[in-house]
């Protein structure tokens, strides 16, 4: 009993470390750290391979079931183009499509390790921590917040006429993301008690200026004041709502877009506008599947410069060059569509929607505290909110969040066993 218990500890505090690494040390120490966020990866395949051998049944929620589908979908395609484009000369790094696999697959790996280790951990006391030492982390970067705006001491930069802040974070974006993730976890607590305090963590973030960011505080603010009505209407009228919502949104932030997005800029070398205009020239012209891993928009297909951007004529413009190639990896989307064509982009939407529809099954079927039950609704709009400008998805804030998720169905899973 003893070595169970000594167990779940190690588990759990080894959990709470790796997510407070990953959101606040990791792009700092990324020289030493960088390979952190597979390293959970490759435990959580090792615990997917061993469960899978000792378990005769395993047990998972169907949108689960419909997820793994989409995502062996788009394995295969991945692998079937880089062999389709090699036939036709066109050859990839072997480096760059086993880093783009891993890349791209890393985060639902370890959602579902953590899921099926579900019997193994506690999930509700690795959130109670996970939320105790938030609050800790919370006050701590305020006081270093007021520091920093009295004696100026990390990089400080002018948007809009206003000053946003990064404090010791690489980014503003990445500051912006942290004080995202401290107001989901806090959720819990503070829900229907301290309102006005989570509005206060969700407003530091938006010193970041990032437009990202205050498309998800108005989101947030709607759901902290509406979100139990809103989760009380037929699920049909409630995508509705919420597809009404993110258009509003939309519509608020539309001249930022089009400053991002307008494929007029394309005579300037606007690489943004460059890479989103030419998925679509990809994923016509590699209809229905792509070019496979490690060739457009990815991290991996700049590092082994992919055949991809000679063949288009775009390996000369600034951050998508051989010599400069910073901005490739800039965006999600367009790698999906360029790698993965129609079918990889309409499959990883089928990914998105079925996790959407598992935490709205949650939220409409379970009783068990209410605030729970809103986090990984919130945070997976987070992550779609920050993809509109950023891979997230393939990196490590993408992998601590689906570890966040898992812990959070975990704990409305075990409360369902319970109460049958």
């Amino acid at each position: 009993m003893s070595k169970i218990i000594s167990y779940k500890k190690i588990t759990g505090d080894f959990i709470v470390f790796s997510v407070f690494l990953l959101v606040f040390f990791y792009d700092n120490l990324n020289k030493y750290l960088g390979f952190y966020d597979e390293l959970l990866a490759l435990l959580s395949f090792i615990t997917i391979l061993y469960i899978s051998l000792i378990k005769k049944k395993i047990r998972i929620y169907k949108q689960e079931k419909y997820i793994l589908y989409f995502l062996l979908l788009i394995l295969i395609i991945g692998l079937l183009s880089n062999y389709h484009s090699y036939k036709y000369s066109y050859f990839t790094a072997k480096q760059a499509i086993i880093g783009d696999l891993i890349s791209f697959f890393k985060a639902f790996v370890v959602y579902f390790g953590l899921r099926l280790l579900s019997e193994k951990i506690d999930s509700k006391k690795i959130i109670d921590n996970l939320i105790k030492y938030s609050e800790v982390i919370f006050y701590l970067l305020f006081l270093i917040l007021i520091v920093d705006i009295l004696f100026h001491i990390f990089p400080q930069y002018h948007r809009f006429g206003l000053t946003s802040y990064q404090l010791f974070f690489t980014h503003t974006s990445r500051f912006g993301f942290a004080f995202a993730f401290l107001f989901l976890l806090l959720f819990p607590r503070y829900f229907n008690k301290k309102n006005l305090f989570l509005i206060f963590v969700l407003s530091i973030g938006v010193l970041s200026l990032r437009v990202k960011y205050f498309g998800f505080f108005i989101l947030s603010i709607l759901f902290i004041y509406y979100g139990k009505f809103l989760f009380r209407i037929p699920k049909k009228t409630f995508l509705i709502v919420f597809g009404i919502i993110l258009f509003i949104v939309a519509l608020i932030f539309k001249d930022q877009f089009e400053m991002y997005f307008n494929l007029n800029r394309l005579e300037t070398g606007w690489s943004r506008a460059v890479i989103l205009y030419y998925s679509f020239k990809i994923g016509n012209d590699f209809f229905p599947f792509g070019t496979g891993f490690g060739t457009y928009a990815s991290f991996f297909s700049g590092k082994y410069y992919s055949w991809v951007y000679e063949l288009y004529g775009i390996d000369n413009v600034y951050g998508i060059s051989k010599q400069y190639w910073e901005f490739v990896s800039d965006q999600f989307w367009p790698m999906l569509l360029g790698q993965f064509g129609y079918i990889g982009l309409i499959s990883f939407a089928g990914i998105i929607y079925n996790y959407f529809m598992l935490f709205l099954k949650q939220i409409k079927e379970y009783s068990i505290m209410d605030s729970y039950r809103f986090v990984p609704f919130l945070g997976l709009i987070l992550l779609l909110i920050d993809s509109s400008s950023d891979a997230i998805f393939t990196q490590n804030r993408a992998v601590v969040m689906f570890l966040v998720f898992s812990l959070f169905v975990n704990i409305q899973k075990s409360f369902n066993v319970q109460n049958q």
